[in-house]
């Protein structure tokens, strides 16, 4: 294996392993022994966050992975040629062409692929074939299945390809110390598809694919439209109020959720208008008072208002430290924020913007702060001192910002009139109800 590409590969998946973990929260992995691949692979995932994706499906993988990436990555300064000279493999899209009617230019791309493949490697591919947002799987690309195909026929089926589904579930990929639950399948066989592929190439490719994008489905968060997904968002918060669980488990009851709701609205689409009107109608009092689900039922008992005391001393007591810690982490917390704004970019790359520019701007303003504070203060043990309240303390002031605002908005809920707090209370009530029979 060439010296080069392997030190590039374990450089950048140790960079993604290392920004992932800061980034995000927690990692919960279902089916993980599946990860330990033994044959040849293709790797596919959903793909709501552009160049995080990959690196969150082949990082626990035993193997070095190849990427099919499309072709407008490798016109990036700095980043294609890293592409090129790495593990990506440049494959055109008819938006990287830019007209319609050029023939797309991929069978170098595929050809290498396949290469790759028979020698008993493992490849990625994104089958949507773009990243977005919403939590649903968009139809697949028939590459994926194409290249499995073609492999696979060149070797008389014999060669044990598999396809490997993951699918990533982000709670929010684009916010600061959210989780992931990657949930993986079991693979595909493409030796399967054998007969089919005997007697119908065109048809092989159309079911596999399918079978790829339903296995896809059934591994993620899949809703029908916006409506649909923050509608299920909101019956998540209150659900995890009432009985929270571990990433898998919300994920298992998020899929009953859906497939119950969209029962219900085909038979009982009254009652179905009716409980969606609820939820809105509850979530605008939430969204008024500006306080969460959690923080309605905390201040419901008995001992509520001595918490609440005891929270708010707490705050006060310690608002030093999180002045101490917002003012010392602004410029290197908030730049890349502020890049991300500025660059404009299809909102499935804000994570990427700013996990990869936070790389840069905690480099330069952590050694500018340090620099200057090495002027007044000269003993070694001060500096290192220093840099570890940069980290401490700016981890407490990102906690402390979300506890102050839910402690002020406890107060507020405290401050309502009594015919107020009951109306919303009793119409939870009613929704916390529907959301056990759509769990049942």
């Amino acid at each position: 294996m060439n010296p080069y590409k392997l030190l590039s590969y374990a450089f950048i998946w140790s960079l993604a392993l290392v920004t992932s973990r800061i980034f995000y929260s927690k990692f919960v992995t279902r089916n993980k022994n599946a990860l330990r691949i033994k044959h040849p692979t293709i790797l596919v995932s959903n793909h709501p966050n552009t160049l995080y994706d990959p690196f969150m499906a082949a990082i626990p993988v035993n193997r070095f992975v190849h990427f099919l990436a499309n072709a407008g990555l490798f016109d990036i300064p700095v980043l294609g040629p890293f592409l090129g000279s790495t593990y990506g493999i440049k494959v055109e899209r008819r938006q990287d062409v830019g007209k319609d009617g050029v023939k797309l230019d991929n069978d170098k791309a595929f050809r290498f692929a396949e290469d790759f493949l028979t020698k008993g490697g493992c490849l990625y591919i994104a089958a949507e074939g773009g990243s977005d947002i919403p939590r649903r799987i968009r139809r697949f690309k028939t590459g994926s299945a194409r290249i499995a195909l073609s492999t696979e026929d060149k070797h008389d089926f014999k060669l044990g390809l598999e396809i490997l589904i993951v699918g990533l579930n982000y709670q929010d990929q684009r916010n600061f110390r959210t989780p992931i639950f990657r949930n993986v399948g079991e693979p595909i066989k493409v030796a399967d598809f054998e007969e089919i592929y005997r007697k119908d190439k065109i048809q092989a490719v159309t079911e596999l694919t399918e079978a790829m994008f339903k296995k896809a489905q059934d591994l993620t968060i899949h809703t029908r439209d916006d409506e649909e997904d923050a509608l299920m968002r909101k019956l998540e918060e209150i659900a995890q109020t009432e009985n929270s669980l571990s990433l898998d488990l919300v994920f298992d009851r998020t899929k009953k959720m859906i497939n119950n709701w969209q029962k219900m609205q085909e038979v009982k689409s009254v009652e179905a208008t009716k409980f969606k009107s609820n939820v809105e109608e509850y979530f605008s009092f939430l969204q008024k008072n500006k306080i969460r689900d959690s923080i309605v039922i905390k201040t419901q008992k008995s001992n509520a208002k001595m918490n609440w005391v005891l929270r708010t001393i707490f705050m006060m007591l310690v608002f030093f430290v999180f002045v101490y810690g917002w003012v010392n982490n602004f410029l290197a917390n908030y730049t890349p924020a502020l890049i991300n704004e500025k660059l404009k970019l299809h909102p499935a790359y804000t994570s990427t913007v700013k996990i990869l520019s936070g790389i840069f701007t905690y480099i330069i303003f952590y050694g500018l702060q340090i620099w200057v504070f090495k002027k007044f203060f000269t003993e070694s043990w001060m500096t290192w001192a220093y840099l570890a309240s940069l980290v401490v303390t700016g981890l407490f002031a990102w906690w402390y910002k979300d506890f102050a605002k839910d402690t002020l908005g406890g107060w507020r809920l405290f401050r309502l009139l009594k015919n107020e707090k009951w109306e919303a209370l009793e119409l939870r009530k009613s929704i916390v109800t529907r959301i056990n029979f759509l769990i049942e």
